[in-house]
């Protein structure tokens, strides 16, 4: 890195200096925002190959945050992300063939798709295929593809796929037809790991089985909305907006109580805020050991800023051993969950770095 900068990289022409810079001026990190800079970089990555920056594009124009809405460039690079290998962008081009909702509805297209997708890893993407094996979706139905392809969903998904896809099939979202019995055997694998909203739904189901009653959509959210696992949500949620706001206002005493009482809660937002408080020692007394320790258990809990920033610390060896192996790791994870200047940093030391973390085991979230 001596000698070398993002800005002199990305005028240089290396795709992922481009597709970090976009995202520095997209979300703020460590320069001002700008949302015509932001484009004009992820253009200018896609334009030299950076599949990622296709991607980010798409989600852009389809969800009109930094530009407005726009179906036409929406489908553009959407397609052009999917076509480049994003499994994410083949599972939304998917569901675009499957619900007909910005193209014609196109059973055969929306299968391989997904396939592709499922293939790649994306547990999104091998539930579908296995659904639409059982269906008969774009493909000859089969029991034995889709079994198979449900065990591989069961045995790398998570309590809060395992939940929407119990919530499709009993409610029949999504183009899911409804079927009690499949809710159950979903909504059971989250309540074994532990999930909450899986664990009533399950029960819901259960009951609604053996009694015939069911709640609607709207009962259902309102029993949820009520656990303890919202109510905590919600509580945290509010801790760390009011710890931002009082720390922009520059009350760093009520600022600290609030980041303490959401990291407590276990947001890793607010552990991050903490740790690079004690770093500067706005407020409290400035202590590098505590700051590492705090960013590392918001590393764990999830903060590709506590990621990317512990990736940074052990590649320069700042407050750390300097370990590459260490900075790999980290910045692998900072950008399997969004940090996208993160992509850059491995670009330096890896070929392929959008092929290394999609092929990698460290997403934390």
């Amino acid at each position: 890195m001596a000698g070398r900068t993002i800005f002199q990289d990305a005028e240089a022409g290396n795709p992922y200096a481009r597709l970090g810079l976009a995202y520095m001026y997209h979300h703020g990190k460590e320069i001002d925002p700008d949302p015509e800079l932001a484009m004009k970089w992820y253009v200018k990555s896609s334009e030299v190959g950076c599949s990622r920056a296709k991607w980010e594009l798409a989600k852009i124009f389809r969800d009109g945050t930094i530009v407005k809405k726009n179906e036409e460039m929406f489908l553009l690079y959407l397609r052009a992300a999917a076509d480049s290998g994003v499994p994410e962008a083949k599972v939304e081009m998917g569901f675009v063939y499957l619900t007909g909702t910005y193209l014609e509805r196109n059973e055969g297209s929306a299968f391989r798709r997904m396939y592709s997708a499922a293939v790649q890893g994306n547990t999104m993407a091998m539930f579908m295929t296995g659904y639409m094996y059982g269906r008969g979706i774009g493909v000859l139905p089969d029991i034995s593809e889709r079994e198979q392809w449900y065990i591989k969903t069961g045995l790398k998904g998570d309590g809060e796929l395992f939940y929407w896809i119990g919530r499709n099939f009993e409610y029949g979202l999504f183009d899911v037809e409804t079927d009690l019995f499949e809710a159950g055997r979903w909504y059971k694998m989250g309540a074994d790991m532990g999930h909450e909203k899986c664990n009533i739904c399950w029960h819901e189901v259960l009951s609604a089985l053996d009694k015939g009653k069911h709640d609607s959509l709207e009962e259902r959210e309102t029993k949820l909305m009520n656990t303890g696992v919202e109510k905590e949500k919600i509580v945290r949620e509010q801790a760390l907006i009011a710890a931002d706001r009082f720390f922009e206002e520059e009350d760093e005493e009520k600022a600290f109580d609030y980041y303490i009482l959401a990291a407590e809660l276990g947001n890793p937002d607010a552990m991050f805020a903490l740790a690079m408080m004690y770093h500067a020692g706005v407020f409290v007394k400035r202590s590098d050991k505590i700051a590492i320790e705090l960013m590392t258990k918001a590393s764990v809990a999830g903060s590709e800023d506590a990621q990317y920033t512990l990736g940074t610390l052990y590649e320069e060896g700042r407050g750390l051993k300097k370990k590459l192996d260490e900075a790999l790791k980290y910045y692998t994870m900072a950008a399997a969950n969004g940090y996208l200047t993160a992509y850059y940093r491995l670009s330096l030391h890896i070929e392929h770095p959008e092929i290394h973390v999609r092929n990698s085991a460290v997403i934390v979230r």
